[in-house]
């Protein structure tokens, strides 16, 4: 008779673990059911619904019906619209701009838009980040986004964690832009 010890015993069912999770993962790829984070379900959601052709007003509702903080809808909202969006990132935002309008007629939701074009942009998507600075105008100029909002977002920015991002430095001739002609209008 083989008698085995724990430790034994333990290193055998240690041994099969990762087999048996291989197995139960196909499985559940197979099947359809390999879960996934909440962010991409709340994208999926946003989209399918976006898919629908519903227009800007309704989306509001439906954004207030979604789970998640504000930011968190916000960056899914974002990332539904413009997932995948390179070149040509500036010219979509324009053409979704009623979305986005929508979504930030709630106060503090300006910055949460800004969070969310932040966001996306730290995803590696090198064309994205190379027209931040053109999607922030577009915004600027169709009322979408307010100064005081772009340029304290860009401060904080600067003092954050990721400081030294690409974004901070695509964007400082939009920022520089927006002070020169606010310095332009006190003059006036």
């Amino acid at each position: 008779m083989v008698m085995l010890s724990t430790n034994e015993e333990k290193a055998k069912s240690a041994k099969k673990s990762p087999e048996r999770e291989k197995k139960s993962e196909l499985k559940a790829a197979q099947n359809g059911s390999k879960s996934r984070d909440p962010h991409e379900k709340l994208v999926d959601e946003i989209k399918e619904y976006l898919d629908k052709g519903s227009s800007a007003n309704q989306l509001k509702s439906f954004l207030g019906s979604c789970s998640g903080s504000s930011q968190e809808i916000m960056n899914a909202l974002f990332e539904a619209l413009f997932k995948g969006v390179g070149k040509g990132f500036a010219k979509e935002v324009v053409k979704k701009k009623n979305y986005l309008a929508v979504a930030t007629q709630e106060d503090g939701s300006q910055m949460v838009l800004l969070r969310a074009i932040e966001f996306l942009c730290g995803k590696p998507i090198p064309q994205a980040v190379k027209e931040v600075a053109l999607v922030l105008k577009a915004l600027y100029d169709n009322d979408v986004l307010e100064e005081e909002f772009v340029l304290e977002w860009y401060q904080q920015g600067l003092r954050g964690d990721n400081k030294n991002s690409q974004i901070w430095k695509n964007v400082k001739p939009f920022i520089e832009w927006l002070k020169s002609a606010e310095s332009e209008s006190e003059e006036e």
